[in-house]
């Protein structure tokens, strides 16, 4: 091979053999390439990826066998971008990786940390992407460099960033792609409301336009008339806004969201003898409190731990129901999801199951602590008595169902909604508007449990995410050593030792107060109502005087409806997220929540939430449908204010509650 260039030789010549050794096992590359075109002479140019090449890579990378360095450096890198439009990831990174060892230009450079960063973007490695992202130094972002940057936000769950990344994107290189329209439309359909919020107060090209049709469908959405009014409205206001592509589809999404089959006949299938029974009948009460005894729909219960799955299908093939609610229990999930997707002969051919014990992941409910007092009148309710005819099982099950936990596989068929009530939704909202008020370093304080580890992980994960650093996580035991693990955790124990230490030294009785760490501005901790009321006051009177005191926040599961007077002195200050229906004046039922608590004055906070699931699980079956076809719309629920995802996995967002005295306030965090 002739070399044109002396400096070529070493570092070039071996990165070319490792690139056409890879391409042995690749497409073969024509003995004879067209000349390139681009010119090639000015090193301080930036470079451009090629749209609509004559050359494929191969012959790129076969070409610069024949270039000065300079020219040969500048194919390759072409070549490794071609490879990206391609889909040929490994090639494109190994050809970028190569390049990255030699003296390149600050253009070269640039251009080869974009193909890295696309690279590993493409491949799901949105921050190793971020990182090679940041290495582009431009006095002015390319187009490419902010589509990029837009795209790793997304990837990475900064949706807030994402969007304002777009919205810079779009200002500079505008678009009336549909397709890219209603991309961005849908991340603004998975804003949490607490995000929301915050994007509200971020500036950028087109946003408020968009945020006036978030609020128009989310507010208007199932009304055809009224969002119509709006969007004229809207469309006056922002005559040359992109999203008016998308009102006619929206307007056309709203006359179907209500023009669904009537709903008459809704089965239940919830836990109602057994261990788990408390649970099935609260949520029943819950259900039946929301029904309002409604003549022209019928509720059927079905005990989901007295029969086998297979003989409650068939009971469903029976009753053909408009809308199934439930199973409660995550091992009755999967066993529905199993049937339901199965055909006649393998569920006639499933032999009778085994019962096995059901776990939930409704808060962790930990069952021996629940009050069992319940209302008489539900032992009045007639559960039904399944004999399954199996004869009757058909092979077509498409009832639409809102399961009220999360399946194993995490799969729903396109009739099946989920309802998630997992903790861990309060951990990643508590960190996200945490992070947006100014703290910096955090210390989280979470009980030695399964559970507990998951809470902590979560919000530490979202922490991360939001600010870049890691908070302190201390685990602590039930018992005497509780105290003694936050005491280590705020170092006041260190700083006990160093007064020991001085009193040692000194042979004196020295006075001195211990004195806590002072890089933590914020405490998250999650434990009991018990625990709180333990570590609430402990946390403060080792707060050194000559330091501000540090605030604390926690999950809904150190709150208790229960919690006397004096204790509720004791938790002064602490901030919780919580449910509506627990926080007073915020429920979206004030007349149920008046009678429910004449009924069961005495009922745990544990109970009021199965219940208050109850209530939001029979208004979302006249509501999840339109929820999928309109995800910005929001349903204001008794457990938090609940949206829907591309997975049709129904989430919360939760309010804020602060102890003041002995009483409990809601506050605004975001």
């Amino acid at each position: 091979m002739q070399i044109k260039n002396s400096t070529f030789k070493t570092p070039l010549f071996i990165i070319l053999s490792g690139i056409f050794l890879l391409q042995s096992c690749g497409t073969p590359v024509s003995e004879k390439a067209p000349v390139a075109t681009t010119n090639l002479e000015d090193t301080t140019q930036e470079i451009e990826v090629i749209e609509d090449s004559e050359l494929t890579p191969e012959q790129m990378v076969e070409q610069a066998k024949q270039e000065t360095t300079e020219q040969a450096t500048i194919l390759l890198l072409q070549a490794a971008a071609l490879y990206l439009q391609e889909q040929k990831l490994e090639k494109s990174l190994y050809i970028s990786h190569q390049l990255s060892k030699l003296p390149l230009t600050r253009s070269q450079k640039n251009f080869n940390e974009l193909n890295l960063a696309q690279g590993l973007y493409e491949l799901g490695f949105a921050d190793l992407a971020q990182t090679k992202l940041d290495m582009v130094k431009r006095e002015t972002p390319s187009q490419r460099q902010l589509r990029l940057a837009a795209q790793i936000n997304v990837q990475r769950g900064l949706l807030v960033e994402g969007i304002v990344s777009y919205l810079n994107y779009y200002q500079s290189y505008p678009t009336t792609d549909i397709t890219e329209i209603n991309y961005l439309n849908s991340i603004f359909a998975r804003l949490k409301p607490y995000q929301l919020a915050h994007l509200n107060k971020r500036n950028a090209y087109d946003l408020d336009g968009w945020l006036a049709l978030t609020n128009s469908v989310s507010t208007y959405g199932t009304d055809e008339v009224a969002l119509a009014e709006n969007f004229e409205q809207w469309s006056l206001k922002y005559p040359q806004h992109p999203a008016n592509l998308l009102l006619e589809d929206y307007q056309d999404k709203s006359l179907a969201a209500n023009n669904q089959v009537i709903i008459n006949n809704v089965s239940v299938l919830i836990p109602l003898s057994g261990r788990e029974a408390i649970l099935g009948k609260t949520l029943q009460a819950g259900i039946l409190a929301a029904y309002g005894n409604n003549q022209s729909q019928q509720i059927t219960f079905i005990d989901t731990n007295s029969k086998p799955m297979v003989e409650i299908i068939a009971k469903l093939n029976l009753l053909q129901p408009d809308f199934v609610i439930g199973p409660l229990l995550k091992n009755h999930v999967d066993q529905y999801l199993t049937y339901t997707n199965s055909t006649k002969d393998e569920i006639l051919s499933t032999q009778s199951e085994v019962a096995q014990a059901s776990t939930i992941e409704v808060n962790e409910l930990n069952l021996e602590q629940l009050n069992l007092q319940q209302s008489s009148s539900l032992a009045d309710i007639d559960n039904e008595n399944l004999h399954s005819d199996l004869d009757a099982v058909e092979s077509n099950y498409d009832w639409p169902t809102l399961l009220l936990n999360l399946p194993e596989n995490g799969l729903l068929a396109e009739q099946h909604y989920a309802f998630s009530m997992l903790p861990e939704a309060e951990a990643t909202q508590a960190a996200f508007s945490l992070s947006k008020k100014g703290f910096k370093q955090g210390l989280v304080l979470s009980q030695n449990s399964a559970i507990g580890k998951r809470m902590a992980n979560s919000f530490a994960q979202q922490w991360r995410l939001q600010t870049g650093f890691e908070p302190t996580i201390v685990y602590y035991p039930n018992g005497k050593k509780m105290q003694s693990a936050v005491k280590g955790g705020l170092d006041v124990n260190l700083s006990d030792e160093r007064i020991r230490s001085l009193r040692n030294m000194l042979q004196e009785n020295v006075k001195a107060e211990s004195r806590n760490r002072r890089d933590i501005d914020f405490i998250y901790l999650f434990g009991t109502p018990d625990q709180a009321k333990l570590l609430k006051p402990y946390i403060d009177v080792n707060t050194s005087p000559f330091a501000q005191s540090i605030p604390i926040y926690a999950s809904s599961r150190s709150n208790s409806d229960a919690t006397d007077r004096n204790s509720r002195r004791d938790l002064t200050g602490l901030t919780f997220t919580e449910i509506p229906w627990l926080l007073t004046g915020k429920e979206n039922s004030p007349e149920l929540s008046s009678e429910a608590k004449q009924i069961w004055p005495t009922r745990s906070s544990a109970l009021e939430r199965i219940y208050a699931m109850g209530i939001d699980s029979w208004n979302l079956t006249s509501k999840a449908k339109k929820m999928q076809l309109l995800p910005l719309l929001k349903h204001q629920g008794e457990t938090g204010i609940l949206q829907i995802n591309e997975s049709r996995v129904i989430s919360r967002s939760f309010y804020w509650g602060r102890y003041r005295s002995s009483r409990i306030q809601h506050v605004e965090m975001d």
